[in-house]
């Protein structure tokens, strides 16, 4: 339980009294204290001017294009990604400063790459840029230790498997069409992730951030939902992904609910049981009477009985 969730139970209970409750905000850390707020200052200018300085290294390439020889490019790029590099070997490891050198040097990559790719031609394919980017780039990002460039590192993948299947059709075997096998890819490439995630998170600290396990919990659910819709509404595809999101959201509500229990995971779970739901009705009643004004009442009645659901475990979940 976290000390938001901790202080708001003895609030609720009134063990803390009313005139005492500011302090015990600043007291529990719920509120920032004056020392906190220069750390946070300086962290985000370190991101802001990493990503204005990479930022600029690539749009004044861009603006000296005629002017700049391939020679002179080249080595410009490669000298900042050299020094990006020697910063994080000079730095403390495992520190904001040294891990943002090493996702400085893991983007200016992409642009050498980009660039490298632009002056030889060396694949027509625009998938193998960014796969390649990930490939060359993933010691780094296994170095690093550093859930926003393994966010990064995922977003590259699942670029790579979109392009991909735009560009040479599908990619799984088992007779999975192209019109379903680019969805199937993604929903595997982002469970894995998850399933990792919840098995090492507790063994890595750096691993252990919420934002990040929610943010492959999007990826996962939306691409389950996209798979059941295309079931209910055979789009040239089997029923194989609605029996995949019936057990997924099976096992997500039970783990969630009584084995780790997470309200933001039970609400997104909650949120595509919705869409599925109303999505199979309007397919079933698609030749009905006043079919909107059903599907409408469905969806007050399945979002109110959610909301209200969601509302008693979170008192359960602040109680526990």
């Amino acid at each position: 339980m976290s000390q938001r969730q901790v202080l708001s139970h003895l609030v609720e209970h009134q063990k803390i009294a009313d005139h005492d409750i500011d302090q015990a905000l600043h007291t529990s850390k719920v509120y920032p204290s004056a020392h906190a707020w220069p750390a946070f200052i300086i962290q985000l200018l370190l991101w802001f001017g990493s990503l204005a300085v990479v930022c600029g290294v690539i749009f004044f390439i861009a603006a000296n294009w005629q002017d700049m020889g391939r020679v002179v490019k080249f080595v410009f790029l490669q000298s900042l990604i050299v020094i990006s590099v020697i910063a994080y070997l000079r730095l403390e490891k495992k520190t904001l400063f040294s891990q943002v050198a090493l996702t400085s040097a893991f983007i200016l990559l992409g642009a050498l790459m980009a660039y490298f790719g632009q002056t030889y031609q060396t694949g027509a394919d625009p998938w193998q840029l960014f796969f390649n980017w990930a490939l060359l780039g993933l010691p780094w990002v296994i170095i690093a230790c550093f859930t926003p460039l393994w966010l990064l590192f995922l977003v590259l993948l699942n670029l790579s498997l979109s392009l991909y299947h735009d560009a040479l059709g599908a990619l799984l075997p088992f007779g999975i069409g192209r019109e379903n096998s680019l969805i199937w890819s993604l929903w595997l490439l982002n469970n894995s992730s998850l399933l990792v995630w919840e098995l090492r998170r507790h063994v890595h600290p750096w691993l252990n951030q919420t934002w990040f396990g929610r943010t492959l919990a999007v990826a996962t659910v939306f691409n389950a939902s996209a798979l059941a819709m295309m079931a209910i509404f055979s789009f040239n595809t089997s029923s194989f992904g609605g029996l995949l999101w019936i057990a997924l959201m099976a096992f997500a509500f039970w783990f969630y609910w009584k084995r780790r229990p997470d309200l933001f995971m039970l609400a997104l779970c909650c949120l595509s049981t919705i869409v599925v739901v109303v999505a199979w009705f309007a397919h079933l009643l698609e030749n009905a009477l006043d079919v909107y004004s059903l599907l409408f009442l469905l969806t007050i009645g399945l979002t109110t009985a959610a909301t209200m659901w969601l509302k008693k475990l979170m008192k359960e979940f602040s109680h526990a």
